[in-house]
């Protein structure tokens, strides 16, 4: 009896799936500091039917993913924002929305090193952002897709994408736009790409202001560049 019960629960461990660790947060108040570090594979801080939900004002956010297709979605309804995505391993989804409710001030930076990541990162779709500056560097040896849009009348981003695999197949695709009315030292984005295949579309609107210094180093790259006042 005992034998058949041991194999019983040896089978029921098999034949269970892994589970994600999920984390879901919703949280109203200031001065939020709030860190995640999540280490496996599947992790989940908020999905594209529950999104983390965070609102106030002067909040840092930061959140550390290791493992493959982890998953980040996130609602940010502050005046202030600090924040910091770090994300290794491959297949990871991240959709950030600072889009609405103030989000004035905007300090982010996102580092990914792996492959096949999917990011969208929005700000100020309906309130003008007055102040973001943005740092994003990804590592990859597959596809990537990066979507940054800022509203914002001083927007600052610097982007560094490597591709690390053989093939114009495996390229980037990145879209960025920044709108809002600039001047004085308004829109800036400094974009240096390496690797074969990227396709990238860029678009900055506003009154002046519009600086872009474009690096690219690799074959069959696909650019386009849009900037009007």
């Amino acid at each position: 009896m005992k034998t058949t019960i041991k194999t019983l629960l040896m089978w029921l461990a098999i034949a269970m799936p892994v589970m994600a660790n999920d984390i879901y947060v919703t949280q109203s108040g200031d001065n939020l500091d709030l860190d995640i570090t999540q280490d496996g594979q599947n992790n989940v801080a908020g999905n594209s039917t529950t999104a983390m939900s965070l609102t106030g004002s002067t909040m840092t956010f930061s959140i550390s993913q290791v493992g493959d297709s982890n998953v980040i979605e996130a609602i940010i309804n502050g005046s202030t924002y600090t924040g910091n995505i770090n994300l290794t391993g491959g297949s990871n989804t991240v959709d950030l929305d600072c889009a609405a409710n103030n989000c004035d001030t905007v300090s982010m930076s996102i580092d990914v090193t792996g492959s096949s990541a999917d990011i969208t990162v929005d700000l100020g779709s309906t309130a003008d952002t007055s102040d973001y500056t943005g740092t994003i560097d990804i590592t990859s040896n597959n596809t990537e897709t990066f979507t940054l849009t800022a509203n914002a009348a001083a927007a600052d981003a610097d982007i560094d994408i490597t591709n690390t695999a053989l093939g114009s197949s495996l390229g980037n695709t990145s879209n960025y736009t920044q709108s809002g009315d600039g001047d004085i030292n308004g829109h800036s984005l400094t974009h240096s790409h390496t690797g074969e295949g990227a396709t990238i579309d860029i678009s900055q609107s506003g009154v002046y202001d519009n600086k872009l210094v474009l690096t690219t180093s690799g074959d069959n790259a696909d650019i386009d560049i849009t900037q009007s006042d």
